[in-house]
């Protein structure tokens, strides 16, 4: 399509101080060279994300449709030049994006560099031992101390964290809501689909970390070595048209004000092509000039002199640039005698005396710089934010991260290119269906106009033949030309009255069937599935159509796999960013948790910025399937005595590993109310068994006493007998003395009996008591059982 002349890049390898305002001017106009179109190793060429972005907006390109519509070349007016755009390619882009909206991205914030990792294992083991001698020193009951222990086991598996860890995560969380990171991944998720990748830059504007979402038509990637990486490129370049009020509420404590005079003189200018090589050093080789610029116009390039669009928008090119800066490894030794080594700046001069040896090393330094217009310079200098890792000092990228959707090193592949094809054939045979349809009249009917009468017109004809169903002819109608004139037209043999058979049904259905063939094939190549659409036949079973779906979701998930690693990318880089914005400060913020909670962070920047983090996902298909499979039980969790309450904090948990934490802490509580209740049950048992054998003790007991009295009263009768008859026997039957002896046996009679009704009111009152008791013990277990089971708040 086209090339730019080879522009000399400006040495790298210099000391700072030879860094001058020339040198970066150079620089900056450097990547200008490469900012007008320039398409390096494995991206897609910027016309082919163009039509890419059109097609999915509703725009066909014709010519790129003509190559598939028209494969042998041929030049003729049947080949369409404008027919309607019919998106079936669109709802399986949008199906994707709108499962990355539900899809749960499950991150945590770890540090990563050894002396971050040593003080946490140490700030751990302080914890531990802090906490068990306060337990040692309470004075606590062996059944108190195992509780204790058991609690410390809960908080240092599941809630301590060290004190870097929890603010890095913090901070991420409360930013996460605040920018609204979910919708822009989405929307870079977007770009992936149709342009084949996505683009992010980090930074810090007005004190503050920010993430953009960046249009990968306006970016620029320049010699990086074919990497599908856009941070590993040399130079990047981001094209793009602001407004002057953006233009200075972004840069008014650099701009100047004879600058911002300039600005606002740009800003009532307009262009409208006219390209000039002559302003923009671009000497442009190419085979088709008017195709060229009709692409870059669309995407916000124009080539008039004064840099401006045709709305007075005035062109920013921001550049970011690859560098070498010298330092000095410096080796010393410590008050201990041993070898250290640090980091100095080149101006750095050793103390010999102290045995100081140095290594002067070359590593990267990126480097920015802003042209705004023709002529206005601002920011070239070293990038505040060089994203350098503590344990690799050349290790640095310029705060834009980005992905390209390649493999192997190969051209950058989009779901919209996987389908254009397919999309071009669909909108080319449903334009040969429409105008079938339109063309298809059935049967006709042939009129032979010599036989309808004077004066009549051909609708007034066709009025009678279709409403009256009359068809009305004049056989003597004259003849008005050649030979028949002034013959009748009745005499003639003509053939009128014939059908003309017009009919196109069987060629309407062919388009059909191809359509549907189409769009089935769009389908298996993709990898989503009518099934996975909601398209289901009534034919289907509902284990072909899980299959189907399940085989579909398995073809697309190398997407989402690359998408997620790109995410983690940006935000390990977006906490190297907080660091720097956030060093020196101490700023107290609110966020709001997934469960509509408010918590207060109180960030102390120092200490945040004193390791360096790493952002780690557990987001796999088994992670998936178990969040589902979590969420399924929990009807039955709630009928075995689970918490309401503990069901909706796993609907709100942010991660699987915490809803994982409130499932086993909620089986703990459970497992316990059920060995309390089991312990509280035990012990009426056995209150009711030692009630029972009371009850039985004093039945015997009863029963003695009864045996005991009735012997007494027999021995006692027997004795009253002997003793009545020997009186008998020697006062010759006093009548008196027997008179005497029956009073005392009846009163001896009435007296047990009175013992025997207070013993069987007392075996009534007993058998009472103990029936009560039963209907307590009864009682209680309920309620017990109800408390047990009950859902608490």
């Amino acid at each position: 399509m086209g090339t730019f002349q080879n522009v000399k890049t400006p040495p790298q390898r210099l000391s700072f101080s030879k860094k001058g305002k020339e040198w970066r001017k150079n620089n900056v106009d450097n990547g200008d060279n490469n900012s007008l179109y320039h398409n390096e190793g494995v991206r897609q060429s910027l016309r082919n994300r163009v039509i890419n972005l059109n097609l999915y907006n509703g725009i066909i390109n014709v010519n790129d449709m003509k190559e598939v519509v028209n494969p042998y070349g041929i030049d003729a007016d049947f080949i369409p030049k404008a027919i309607p755009h019919h998106p079936i390619a669109v709802p399986k882009i949008d199906l994707l994006v709108g499962e990355e909206i539900k899809r749960r991205f499950d991150w945590s914030v770890v540090v990563t560099n050894p002396n971050a990792i040593t003080a946490k294992e140490n700030d751990r083991k302080n914890v531990l031992t802090q906490k068990i001698t306060q337990f040692i020193q309470g004075n606590y009951s062996e059944q108190e101390l195992e509780s204790k222990m058991k609690d410390l086991e809960k908080y240092m598996k599941y809630e301590w964290q060290d004190v870097r860890e929890k603010m890095a995560n913090q901070i991420l969380k409360h930013y996460w809501e605040e920018q609204q990171f979910a919708y822009k991944f989405n929307n870079g998720f977007k770009d992936a689909m149709i342009m084949a990748e996505e683009i992010y830059q980090v930074d810090i504007v007005a004190d503050e970390p920010i993430l953009e979402k960046l249009n990968p038509l306006k970016v620029r990637a320049v010699r990086n070595g074919n990497s599908n990486k856009i941070e590993d490129s040399s130079i990047i370049v981001i094209e793009d048209h602001w407004s002057p009020a953006k233009i200075v509420d972004t840069f008014y404590g650099e701009i100047k004000p004879k600058e911002i005079d300039v600005i606002m003189e740009y800003g009532g200018r307009s262009s409208k092509g006219g390209y000039s090589d002559d302003d923009n050093n671009h000497v442009l080789l190419r085979d088709s000039v008017e195709d060229f610029l009709g692409i870059a116009e669309i995407n916000g390039h124009n080539f008039g002199s004064d840099y401006t669009d045709p709305d007075g928008n005035i062109r920013v090119l921001r550049v970011y640039w690859r560098s070498y800066k010298k330092i000095k490894k410096v080796k010393y030794y410590d008050e201990e005698g041993e070898t250290q080594f640090k980091f100095m700046s080149e101006e750095y001069i050793p103390n010999k005396d102290l045995g100081e040896e140095v290594t002067d090393l070359w590593v990267n330094e990126i480097w920015e710089g802003t042209k705004i217009g023709k002529e206005i310079y601002i920011q070239m200098r070293p990038k505040e934010v060089q994203f350098n890792r503590l344990n690799n000092k050349s290790q640095c990228h310029a705060g834009i991260i980005g992905q390209v959707y390649n493999t192997n090193q190969g051209k950058g592949i989009s779901l919209m290119d996987r389908c254009k094809n397919y999309q071009y054939l669909y909108d080319a045979i449903w334009d040969r269906l429409n105008k079938a349809i339109a063309t298809n009249y059935g049967k006709i009917f042939e009129l032979d106009i010599s036989k309808i009468p004077d004066n009549w017109e051909v609708e007034k004809w066709m009025h009678f033949a279709i409403v009256n169903k009359i068809a009305i002819v004049d056989s003597f109608k004259e003849g008005s030309h050649g030979a028949s004139t002034g013959k009748l037209a009745g005499s003639f043999n003509t053939q009128g009255g014939r059908s003309i058979d017009m009919e196109s049904g069987n060629y309407i259905q062919q388009q059909i069937q191809l359509l549907e063939f189409i769009k089935m094939e769009m389908g298996e190549i993709v990898g989503v599935s009518q099934q996975r659409q909601g398209q289901i036949s009534n034919r289907e079973t509902v284990g072909g159509v899980e299959r189907a779906v399940n085989q579909s979701s398995h073809i697309t998930e190398h997407w989402f796999m690359q998408h997620e690693h790109v995410k983690l990318r940006v935000l390990t880089a977006f906490l190297e960013t907080a660091k720097i914005a956030l060093k020196g400060k101490n700023p107290k913020v609110q966020y709001i948790l997934d469960d509509q909670t408010i918590q207060t962070l109180n960030v102390d920047g120092d200490v945040f910025c004193e390791a360096d983090y790493g952002v780690v996902a557990t987001n796999s298909s088994k992670t998936q399937e178990m969040e589902q499979t979590i969420k399924g039980y929990a009807q039955s969790f709630l009928q075995n005595g689970g918490n309401l309450s503990t069901i909706m904090d796993i609907y709100f948990s942010p991660s699987l590993a915490d809803m994982r934490r409130k499932i086993e802490i909620a089986e703990d509580d459970l497992h316990q109310k059920n060995s309390e209740a089991s312990q509280q049950q035990s012990k009426l048992a056995e209150q009711q068994q030692a009630q029972e054998l009371q009850l039985e003790q004093a039945k015997m007991k009863l029963e003695d006493t009864i045996n005991i009295r009735d012997n007494e009263t027999k021995l006692q009768i027997a004795q009253s007998a002997q003793d009545g008859l020997d009186t008998d026997l020697n006062n010759d039957g006093d009548g008196l003395d027997a008179e005497k002896l029956n009073l005392e046996e009846r009163k001896f009679q009435d007296d047990r009996s009175n013992s025997s009704n207070d013993l069987m009111l007392k075996i009534k009152s007993l058998e009472n008591d103990m029936n009560k008791h039963r209907d307590n013990v009864k009682l209680k277990e309920k309620q017990l059982k109800k408390a047990t089971n009950k859902p608490s708040k």
